[in-house]
């Protein structure tokens, strides 16, 4: 019987894309440098990558906040300083907080029933305020960051960690719902947890099924769980 609902929040209750989008358009006006869908894209993919070197622990989150603007501008042939840009990219993702489609009706659902908690990657104070904004974070009881916990999903001590907060709850009584079939899936997976990928790109379904369930909009969880 499933007792604790982990769920990840970058482009599972929050859309990661159109917030990133806004926050780098708003960093490119402050510089006054040039922005175009193509700025977007090239980060969209630097980023990426970027970050499943993270999850592989072959980068850090220091290195990312360092490197990551400079890479993408010297792909875009633009000489600025990329930690600049990095700061200003955080402050306005810090304020912004578009929500998935049917996000906030998800959460309140499953408050109802389940312990739900959060699981994400990215900067503790950040997600806390963007989940504040959205609506969501009264609906959420623990907000489990890997700034906060020392560890990156899908690492075992991330999961480890966790279940320290979580007053004897046993994986098995536990399900992950993420986008990511390596942070999310595969680390939820490994530790025990029943997991529902949100395949939200509606990417080929893999040939190794890690998941138990899967769905391709939010309010579909609601006849799983």
């Amino acid at each position: 019987m499933i007792k604790v609902v982990f769920i990840d929040i970058d482009n599972t209750l929050l859309d990661f894309n159109k917030s990133s989008a806004q926050a780098i358009e708003k960093s490119f006006i402050e510089h006054n440098l040039p922005y175009s869908d193509h700025v977007f894209n090239t980060f969209i993919k630097t980023n990426v990558g970027l970050w499943q070197r993270i999850e592989r622990g072959e980068f850090t989150r220091e290195q990312l906040h360092q490197e990551r603007w400079n890479m993408i501008l010297k792909q875009l042939q633009l000489k600025y300083d990329g930690v600049k840009i990095e700061q200003s990219f955080l402050k306005y993702l810090y304020e912004c907080a578009i929500p998935v489609p049917n996000a906030l009706d998800l959460v309140k659902y499953l408050a109802k029933k389940y312990y739900l908690c959060t699981a994400s990657n990215a900067p503790h104070d950040q997600q806390i305020n963007r989940l504040t904004v959205s609506g969501i974070k009264p609906y959420v009881k623990q907000i489990f960051t890997s700034e906060s916990l020392g560890a990156d999903k899908p690492s075992k001590t991330f999961f480890d960690r966790c279940f320290e907060r979580l007053d004897g709850a046993e994986p098995t009584e536990c399900l992950i719902i993420g986008d990511s079939l390596t942070a999310d899936i595969a680390g939820g997976k490994n530790y025990g947890l029943q997991t529902i990928w949100y395949n939200h790109n509606l990417e080929p379904l893999p040939q190794d099924k890690i998941y138990d369930y899967t769905v391709n909009s939010l309010m579909e969880i609601t006849k799983i769980l």
